[in-house]
């Protein structure tokens, strides 16, 4: 028998103290939770039983099981034992609404003549008051636990057994304090208002993040005391950093689950979120004339001459100029500066790069040839899907982001690709059904805050011209066929604001909107119809899996894995296995999770759509890492290239050095950490039964996990030298 296995069998510390004491509250609120739950059944259920019982059973299971014993050697187990007494067992003890059953368990001269009078006296209620207020529980909570891990008083519980008792108590004591607020069991009075839990618990998360990345990026042993035993084949180091990753991502897990649930609760009626406090249009053609520029087409065609002549520079540059990536604006421009400033325009403002897309001038000038034009006869996504599939298998396969050329050539392809399909169809649909970059910016957009709406409703109900969608006169309707009576959300809306300037009574602007509610209803939508449709579906499953997927191919354990699987096929290089290992991530992982859910659960589709912030999250942590190490390399490729051209211009003699910023990994966590309590309350608001919610609410959790460890390995620095 393994050493290591046989320890671990043989360290087992049964404190029967703490067994029979747990034995004995369990009974005590078994008996009084019976009485309650006869005549109150809808306040007491069972699961409140459960709930109790089972917290019960987490400390015990911490204080005597093998995770005790080895908590002395192993910091990481450490770690996942103060997990468990301060993150999982508390709340299921609130959860349990223990204060009446513990007291109506006792013997009734106990509950009259002792407990019952002390209970009631206002002092008591005071001084619990104060401390389980939010900020006191806060404080208490993240002072008792960095304290305890401060060396010499963790080196003191190490070494002392009243010590090391003392410890759990501070854990579990004031881990009951920072709870309560969260779940505030009857008959507690809440402190707050349940919308403040929300920047509690995410302070809360934050102090954990500041905590857990100490241990996760210490260049030497925190504690030096701790004996290097090699068991399970770990080092010192490989321990701490595996700690502080356990802390990381377990406790942010469970600090933003609670917070789902809150918004779940502020979902739940979506009127709610649209209410008239919300601050009035953006864009209105009421504005005084100052304003007026916002809306004019004359702007965006400013805009798509910028960005058309950024496509050309591209294009020439990654024709003419060095071969190298790093050298070379198409290296920079495309895939460094555009993809992270993607992000952050359509999280802040909406669907600006469409709006401001190149490829429209190629498309304008095909759409006036005097061809007969026909409708597009494909009226689904799937040729959308396999591009965008296409693309991210091009990008691990081929690396254009290390070809210059092979950039320019993507580009002009995206020209000819857009004059061809719009001199010969109606309809704008090279953007609406071919475009894997519209797609893109499509699902992405969905979580902006703000979209094109009418004012009132009431406007469009009585309207008969129908100017937003036919055009008028001066004016053209909204190519895309999306009606604004019926219109939801930013899907397949390329902000062209043609409808804005169309609408005959200013009825139609940009509106300010909860970001992601379009994923609540799935009311009748114009030209979509209806979310639960299989092909947008599938579209929103690759948008989301490739975010995961994309990232993954940067990380080493994923590299060194594709390379061994290569050697051991006999491959001469690992383009076959990367694809397979892309098309089995962003296709087949994610048809089959969804297959086997909707049919365990019965759900539709609709409720898959929940994993779409997520996915938004991950493509911004991974996208915005490049960014914000890598924007700088903008300044000698220029100069390079003006020097080129001929400019008295010394360039910068080191091209596209990439530093990362200290606080750039806590962001990236922070980022998903939010995009997964979104896609939790979405899951929540749209799921009706307990085995819906565990099966989607797993799927959901277990992509979190995994996001987490992908942006926690080091990433690959694609086209910096460096």
């Amino acid at each position: 028998m393994n050493d290591s296995f046989q320890l671990l069998l043989t360290s087992w510390n049964p404190d029967w103290v703490a067994i029979v004491g747990a034995l004995a509250i369990c009974l005590v609120y078994v008996r009084g939770w019976k009485g309650l739950h006869r005549r109150q059944p809808e306040k007491y259920p069972t699961y409140r039983l459960w709930s109790f019982i089972t917290g019960i059973g987490i400390i015990v299971l911490a204080i005597v099981s093998p995770l005790d014993t080895f908590a002395n050697v192993l910091l990481q187990v450490h770690m996942a034992q103060h997990i468990l007494l301060m993150m999982v067992a508390p709340p299921l003890l609130w959860i349990g609404w223990p204060a009446l059953p513990l007291l109506c368990g006792l013997p009734s001269t106990v509950q009259k003549k002792w407990l019952g009078p002390y209970l009631a006296s206002k002092n008591v209620h005071s001084i619990g008051r104060f401390f389980v207020h939010p900020i006191t529980a806060l404080v208490l909570f993240t002072v008792s636990t960095w304290a305890w891990h401060y060396p010499s008083a963790y080196k003191l519980a190490l070494s002392n057994d009243l010590w090391h008792t003392i410890e759990h108590f501070c854990f579990i004591g004031t881990a009951l304090l920072f709870w309560f607020p969260v779940v505030s069991p009857e008959p507690s009075t809440p402190s707050w208002p349940t919308w403040a839990l929300i920047p509690y618990l995410l302070a809360a998360d934050i102090l954990n993040t500041i905590f857990s990345a100490f241990f996760s990026f210490a260049n030497e042993p925190i504690y030096d005391f701790y004996p290097d035993l090699g068991l399970f084949g770990t080092t010192l180091m490989r321990d701490q950093a595996a700690a502080g990753a356990i802390m990381w991502v377990a406790s942010s897990a469970l600090f933003l689950i609670p917070v789902a649930v809150i918004l779940r609760g502020m979902l739940t009626n979506k009127e709610n979120l649209e209410s008239p406090a919300l601050p009035k249009p953006i864009i209105q053609s009421k504005k005084p004339r100052r304003t007026r520029w916002l809306y004019s087409n004359a702007l965006r065609t400013c805009a798509q001459s910028v960005m058309f002549l950024l496509a050309i520079t591209v294009i020439c540059d990654g024709l003419l100029g060095p071969e190298l990536g790093p050298l070379n604006l198409a290296g920079i421009l495309p895939w460094i500066w555009w993809r992270g400033l993607v992000i952050i325009a359509i999280l802040v403002a909406g669907n600006v790069f469409c709006w401001a897309c190149p490829f429209m001038f190629v498309r304008s000038i095909a759409t006036k040839l005097p061809i007969t034009k026909t409708r597009w006869p494909l009226r689904t996504k799937w040729i959308a899907v396999a591009l965008f599939v296409l693309w991210l298998l091009m990008y691990e396969v081929l690396s254009p982001w290390s070809s210059p050329a092979f950039t320019a050539w993507i580009v002009i392809g995206y020209f000819v690709a857009a004059f061809c399909i719009d001199a010969l169809f109606t309809g704008a649909a090279f953007c609406k059904w071919v475009c894997p970059i519209g797609q893109f910016h499509f699902v992405l957009s969905m979580v902006s805050p703000f979209e094109i709406a009418a004012l009132k409703k009431s406007t469009c109900a009585s309207c008969t011209t129908q100017d937003c969608i036919q055009g008028n006169v001066t004016h053209n309707g909204c190519e895309l066929e999306l009606f604004i009576p019926t219109k939801q959300g930013n899907l397949d809306c390329t902000f062209c604001l043609d409808c804005v300037r169309a609408c005959p009574h200013d009825n139609v602007s940009i509106m300010p909107t909860f970001p992601a509610s379009d994923l609540l209803d799935d009311d009748f939508r114009g030209s979509i119809r209806s979310l639960d449709r299989n092909d947008y579906t599938a579209l929103m499953l690759v948008f989301v899996f490739g975010a995961f997927a994309n990232a993954a191919g940067m990380i080493a354990p994923i590299n060194n894995a594709i390379d061994a699987v290569s050697r051991w096929l006999g491959a001469s290089s690992t383009h076959l296995v990367t694809a397979g290992f892309i098309l089995t991530s962003v296709f087949i992982v994610p048809t089959i999770l969804l297959y086997c859910i909707k049919k365990a659960t019965q759900t539709s589709n609709h409720v898959a759509w929940s994993l779409v912030p997520l996915g938004v999250g991950m493509w911004a942590s991974h996208l915005l890492f490049h960014f914000f190490t890598s924007y700088q390399s903008i300044m000698p490729v220029t100069q390079r290239a003006l020097h080129d051209l001929g400019y008295a211009v010394a360039p910068t003699q080191i091209w596209g050095m990439a530093s990362s910023p200290e606080w750039l990994l806590q962001g990236e966590l922070f980022l998903l950490g939010i995009s997964f309590l979104a896609s939790f309350a979405i899951c929540l608001r749209l799921t009706t039964t307990l085995q819906q919610r565990v099966s989607w609410g797993t799927a959901i959790a277990l992509l979190f996990v995994a996001g987490a460890w992908i942006l926690l390995q080091p990433m690959q620095m694609r086209g910096m030298i460096g």
